[in-house]
């Protein structure tokens, strides 16, 4: 459903973004370096079961952008430099770790075809001759051969050379964009500076339409016209100490809902939570409709 309107009042609500402190920085691009090494080794596992193109680099980037995003709340960082700073080189990370370990693979399997070949050449010394080719000496001349030797792409164009290397920039660009675009969002979430945590919903649900009508009235808002139904957010920092935010969302099917937010003084917020619990108590209070007698006699 499309929303008809919101409503947005944030005079009070928590500055946005954390203050920048050099312990969370030391903390934070560590481990980001790290998880983007994991990423890179995982998505190489991956790629024997298939690399599509254009659509494998955009997976990887929905997987990396989802545990920077975890790890960003789980270490509670919230200055947004330095949450960019870090997701930049996760990314950067995973890509060039994708090459490398494809490196990495390259030799493994070299080695394990010259053990192969030895062992032949031991059991039939007169039929083995030769010696198997050498696997590249770095990663850089790794990349120059296989850049040669082409990259497969849909319509059966094979890149070559510099076609090559571009694909692979494509493919860099697009791990960077779509872990950008869930890391970003994430970031401009409220961010509470006294007790360095971000903002989380701890009390949720949907309610009848008369009890939104009080929350509605409490918060000073205007209720929707005609809904036939509602839910609600609190949202605290893990302090609690800033303001508590509160959305109320109204259903107004089929036309669409409408939604407010804003943040709530202690005394409001408290207000509400009673509110809440009076229409929980109620609600688990009510006693079940009796069962509908069954007047249906069994044949004999």
């Amino acid at each position: 459903m499309d929303a008809e309107h919101e409503s947005i009042r944030s005079l009070s609500g928590p500055a946005g973004g954390g203050r920048f402190g050099w312990g969370k920085l030391a903390l934070w691009v560590p481990a980001c370096l790290l998880l983007g090494a994991l990423v890179s080794r995982a998505s190489v596992v991956a790629e024997a079961y298939g690399r599509p193109f254009l659509l494998f680099p955009l997976l990887v980037g929905v997987g990396l952008g989802a545990m920077t995003v975890g790890m960003m709340r789980l270490l509670q960082v919230g200055n947004r430099p330095t949450i960019l700073l870090g997701t930049v080189s996760a990314a950067a990370v995973t890509v060039a770790g994708q090459h490398y370990f494809g490196y990495l693979a390259a030799w493994e399997a070299y080695h394990q075809q010259a053990a192969k070949v030895e062992m032949a050449r031991q059991a039939f010394p007169d039929a083995v001759k030769g010696r198997i080719s050498s696997p590249p000496a770095n990663v850089f001349e790794f990349l120059r051969e296989d850049a040669a030797a082409g990259r497969p792409l849909p319509g059966g164009y094979v890149a070559r050379g510099w076609g090559a290397w571009a694909s692979w920039a494509v493919d860099g660009l697009l791990v960077l964009a779509t872990t950008l675009a869930m890391v970003i969002p994430a970031g401009r979430q409220p961010y509470c500076n006294r007790c360095r945590s971000w903002y989380r919903v701890n009390r949720s649900g949907r309610i009848d339409v008369p009890t939104a009508g009080r929350l509605a009235q409490i918060a000073e808002v205007a209720p929707a016209e005609q809904p036939t139904a509602a839910r609600y957010r609190l949202l605290n920092c893990n302090g609690g100490c800033g303001p508590t935010g509160f959305e109320l969302s109204w259903d107004k099917s089929p036309s669409g809902t409408s939604s407010v937010r804003l943040w709530l003084d202690p005394e409001r917020r408290n207000q509400m939570v009673q509110v809440l619990d009076e229409a929980t108590k109620v609600s688990r209070d009510l006693p079940l409709e009796p069962s509908q007698p069954n007047n249906h006699r069994p044949e004999h």
